[in-house]
């Protein structure tokens, strides 16, 4: 709805107060003062939007009068009149009243209602921009607050991950050292007595990886900060990830096949960040591998600053309309009679953290990973790694490609447990 402006008119002759409120009385709801006390009392008692005063008037004259109103009601579009060419009169109306126009009696009413018309539309102006101004100082101030809430969430969230990591893995580093401690105490125990203490220690081991994965994921916002890179040998660093992995090969009595090219060279990563991820990414096919199975391990360049890393399993694979939360947190499309604390037991399936972290990991360093589902059964994850950080993988990952997947490389998402830490000593 279009705003009615008020005007007030100031002027000690009385014919031309009815003159211009006739004039104007139409278009405006039109206040009129013989002098300028009367003026300043309607000022403190209405909601004026324009003013237009006389110069020469007993008492106050028109200036001091602008002056005055500014102090009362600023946002008024204030204008002085006058018959006498009076210089001064004008600078102190435009110093001290900040006035619109300065208008010459006797005026053309033609070029009056202009005059007036435009003083409207700049009030209007004037209150947009005011109106907008307080909008955007009230965005501006929920913007702050929502900022301290971000930063006071975050300094919660710093202060209970430390506090979480001490007060979850102090207990574990102790029961895990105390058995180790019991049983090089005495190598004579009965069976039972050595399959609890092989229970404790495979319980405590899970418990440290699930204690490890949460924590690190946790921390996710800071990955970024803590990347150090420094110049490895890749080859070192697979060879390193089989070492590792091995005893659960062997334990389940896998084949692994390891192809590692002889070509791969130096690559500037993150030497621990790699490791996990892959390590994850291993732990994976073996627990989705049947007993006597075969996990495949390569390593091999495309073009000379891509490596390019698969882990292949010839497992069970699950239905592919899951692929999309392959790499999400938690994601396991759990199944409650494969969940379980083994450790790499056939189908076991933990949190589903594993492989949220060696994405995230990968992606650090500029790569992507992705996966397929094998024609024959079992799933293939690929990891590409550039040599440096001034290299950019532009492959398409599951989170850039949407597409469906065909059916000779459907997507396959498994489950992760991650990878098992070093036993811990007590001193």
């Amino acid at each position: 709805m279009k705003r009615r402006h008020t005007l007030l008119i100031v002027d000690d002759e009385v014919d031309v107060l009815e003159s211009l409120r006739h004039q104007f009385h139409r278009a405006y709801r039109v206040l009129t003062a013989p002098n300028a006390r009367a003026a300043l009392e309607l000022l403190q008692d209405n909601e004026v939007h324009l003013l237009l005063s006389d110069q020469r008037m007993p008492g106050m004259s028109g200036d001091a009068l602008l002056a005055e109103a500014r102090r009362i009601q600023p946002d008024a579009v204030r204008m002085l009149f006058t018959g006498y060419a009076d210089i001064q009169a004008v600078i102190n109306a435009v110093n001290e009243g900040h006035i619109f126009r300065y208008i010459l009696k006797p005026w053309d009413a033609v070029e009056l209602e202009g005059v007036i018309r435009q003083a409207a539309e700049k009030y209007d102006l004037l209150a947009e921009r005011k109106a907008l101004i307080s909008e955007l100082q009230d965005a501006n101030s929920q913007l702050v607050r929502a900022n301290e809430d971000l930063a006071r969430a975050d300094r919660l969230k710093t202060a209970f991950i430390e506090v979480a990591s001490h007060e979850f893995n102090t207990p574990i580093t102790l029961v895990l050292g105390l058995t180790d401690l019991l049983r090089l105490s005495s190598s004579e125990r009965s069976e039972e007595e050595s399959e609890i203490l092989h229970q404790i220690t495979s319980s405590g081991r899970q418990l440290a990886r699930l204690v490890t994965n949460m924590l690190t994921l946790l921390r996710a916002d800071d990955f970024r900060r803590t990347l150090e890179r420094r110049p490895v040998e890749l080859a070192t660093v697979v060879q390193g990830v089989v070492d590792q992995v091995r005893p659960f090969i062997h334990a389940r009595h896998l084949h692994l096949k390891l192809e590692v090219a002889d070509d791969l060279g130096p690559f500037e990563i993150d030497c621990d960040k790699v490791a996990s991820a892959l390590v994850n990414l291993m732990t994976n096919a073996i627990k989705f591998t049947p007993d006597r199975g075969e996990v495949a391990l390569t390593a091999r360049l495309d073009g000379p600053e891509m490596a390019v890393i698969e882990v292949e399993d010839h497992g069970v694979g699950i239905e592919p309309e899951a692929f999309r939360h392959l790499f999400e947190p938690f994601f396991t499309q759990l199944d409650p009679s494969c969940h379980s604390s083994g450790d790499f037991g056939f189908q076991k399936r933990g949190l589903g953290l594993g492989l949220s972290i060696a994405k995230q990991f990968v992606e650090m360093h500029g790569g992507g990973v992705s996966a397929e589902r094998l024609e024959g059964g079992g799933t293939r994850m690929t990891i590409r790694l550039p040599r440096s950080e001034a290299v950019v993988d532009t492959a398409p990952t599951p989170a850039d490609d949407r597409r469906e997947p065909s059916p000779s490389t459907e997507v396959e998402p498994i489950a992760d447990l991650g990878p098992p830490p070093a036993r811990p000593t007590v001193s």
